[in-house]
């Protein structure tokens, strides 16, 4: 090999590992994960559990005022990003953001960076003043019940309760569900989201 050659290979190959130590990695789905690039399709809804969370729901828990809430920590924010990147890495940069109205879960649907995000009352977790468990499951099961098969990405994001009420195995924190609305409160899982770690 001349000279200039490998001078210009050792070049190359030192630029391509600084940016590599530069540029942030992609983040890639879990091996058998929903193929999110489908969405884009429509009929597909995401349900997201919400990322990992720190603190306690104080005594004098208000739904407005996330002081008094579990939030989003430094994890969850992690998480949140890992989130963000698959959704993006599938060509997925706007959706419908339907989210329960706890901060944690809030919180988790604007780290998506997905679009602007609407509370949805139904994705609430129970608590005394804002509805028990078996109020709450019923919400639930309703929303899934009467929801059509949307035109583009649908992301719903909520608490463990959601998965169980469906008959499905709640997903740690920032995992997930994809499925088809069928008319039913036990829609078609199409497949899952691994939470990331």
């Amino acid at each position: 090999m001349k000279r200039g050659t490998r001078r210009g290979l050792a070049r190359l190959l030192l630029l391509a590992g600084l940016l590599a130590m530069v540029l942030p990695a992609a983040a890639p789905a879990e091996a058998g994960d929903f193929d999110l690039t489908k969405l884009k399709d429509g009929g597909y809804v995401v349900l997201l559990r919400h990322v990992k969370a720190g603190g306690v729901d104080a005594d004098d828990f208000d739904l407005k005022d996330c002081r008094t809430q579990r939030q989003v920590g430094a994890a969850g924010r992690a998480q949140g990003a890992v989130l963000a990147e698959r959704f993006r890495a599938a060509g997925i940069a706007g959706a419908t953001v339907l989210s329960s109205q706890f901060c944690r879960a809030r919180q988790t649907a604007e780290l998506l960076g997905l679009g602007p995000v609407r509370d949805e009352p139904a994705l609430n977790y129970f608590h005394w003043t804002v509805g028990g468990e078996d109020e709450m499951n019923a919400a639930v099961r309703r929303l899934l019940a009467e929801m059509k098969p949307p035109a583009g990405p649908l992301v719903l994001v909520t608490h463990s309760h959601a998965f169980v009420a469906l008959g499905q195995e709640k997903p740690p924190s920032g995992g997930g569900l994809v499925f088809r609305p069928n008319g039913t409160d036990r829609p078609e899982v199409a497949g899952t989201i691994t939470a990331p770690e």
